[in-house]
């Protein structure tokens, strides 16, 4: 296919949890970068008043805010899944910086039906036995169709490893070729800059990574 792209080829998807510095430089860096004005939709999860009243000052063109009760990064997931319009839906963290255009060829994978998921060269190594390479969860680009077609995110996985279980039911729904890796993307990650600093992020982490092995252990999840 490979037409030019416009803004109704995808969303951006970024949650946050207070940290609004982190998500105005992560919309100051795309929109510096990109050449499409690519709708954005923040989805603030529980975030302080003052949170929300500096991100309406920066008055970003094309940049939609939804608010939700404080209820994990993936609930934030489904909700904004829900509430866009185009096919193509990029999930990016808000601790990411980009250097250059990067969404257009994110995209094509999953616009052109490549593959249902499209994601950085970056990956990272699942916790199911025997291991696999998963793309990592900061920033991948998902077809709607196949998003609903393995029912969303499970929301059970409050704040981890929801991602990685994603991946791997796609891989089972979409075996052939689940996702593509697009190599070079200028895009940065800071790692983790909101979620180590949540005080409960521990007690997260350990009950997810219980469930999610409770699920994976045989290699097939339960019904989610």
């Amino acid at each position: 296919m490979n037409t030019a792209a416009t803004p109704s080829d995808a969303t951006i998807v970024i949650p946050q949890y207070n940290e609004v510095e982190l998500t105005i430089q992560a919309i100051k860096s795309i929109r510096w970068h990109e050449p499409v004005v690519w709708p954005i939709l923040i989805v603030d999860n529980g975030s302080e008043p003052r949170t929300l009243r500096q991100l309406s000052a920066q008055s970003f063109p094309n940049v939609t805010v939804r608010t939700l009760p404080r209820a994990g990064l993936t609930a934030a997931w489904n909700f904004a899944s829900r509430h866009v319009s185009t096919e193509s839906i990029v999930f990016l963290n808000n601790d990411t910086v980009s250097t250059g255009p990067w969404i257009e060829p994110l995209i094509s994978p999953v616009r052109d039906r490549l593959s249902p998921v499209s994601a950085p060269e970056i990956r990272t190594e699942s916790l199911v036995l025997p291991p696999v390479d998963l793309p990592a969860g900061w920033c991948f680009a998902v077809r709607r169709s196949a998003l609903e077609a393995v029912g969303g995110f499970d929301e059970a996985l409050a704040l981890y490893f929801s991602d990685t279980d994603f991946l791997l039911r796609i891989r089972q729904r979409f075996p052939e070729r689940p996702w593509s890796i697009v190599p070079g993307l200028p895009l940065s990650h800071l790692a983790h800059r909101t979620a180590h600093r949540l005080p409960d992020r521990k007690q997260y982490w350990l009950s997810d990574r219980e469930r999610f092995l409770a699920r994976w252990k045989r290699g097939t999840p339960d019904a989610v």
